[in-house]
């Protein structure tokens, strides 16, 4: 199988707000706008897809079109969770989880956005030593 792209799709109640969302605090930029999809790209990731479509459109199948978004996390990694969570917060976006420094090796902060998505910012920094000699599988 050869890929050309890869398109991740979020139910959403109003993609076009969503959209403005994303474009407004992420950075991406839509490459296909109606009133019940939205495709949005990011530059530094010109073969991902984040597209919005609106819940119970036929065009989410006869499984997913009775349903609403639950349980997504999009994780977008970038270079200094930090000065990302300063500038958010001072465009007035609440912290669903603060910045936070996981033993496992990620620094990060989360975001709602409009359409249920958590959207979380990531850092990886180094793991705690101490944390990661516990996690060894044991010996069968």
């Amino acid at each position: 199988m050869s890929l050309t792209a890869l398109s991740i799709t979020v139910l959403s109640a109003d993609p076009v707000g969503s959209a403005r969302f994303y474009r407004r605090h992420f950075g991406f930029t839509p490459t296909a706008e109606l009133d019940w999809f939205v495709s949005l790209q990011h530059p530094d990731l010109p073969g991902l897809h984040l597209d919005l479509l609106r819940q119970g459109h036929p065009a989410a199948g006869p499984l997913l079109s009775r349903q609403q978004t639950s349980g997504i996390m999009l994780a977008l990694i970038v270079p200094e969770v930090e000065a990302e969570a300063r500038r958010l917060e001072r465009a007035g976006l609440s912290f669903v989880l603060p910045v936070t420094t996981e033993p496992w090796g990620q620094k990060r902060v989360q975001f709602q956005a409009p359409d249920g998505v958590t959207v979380e910012l990531l850092e990886f920094v180094a793991p705690d030593p101490e944390w990661l000699a516990r996690q060894t599988a044991p010996h069968t």
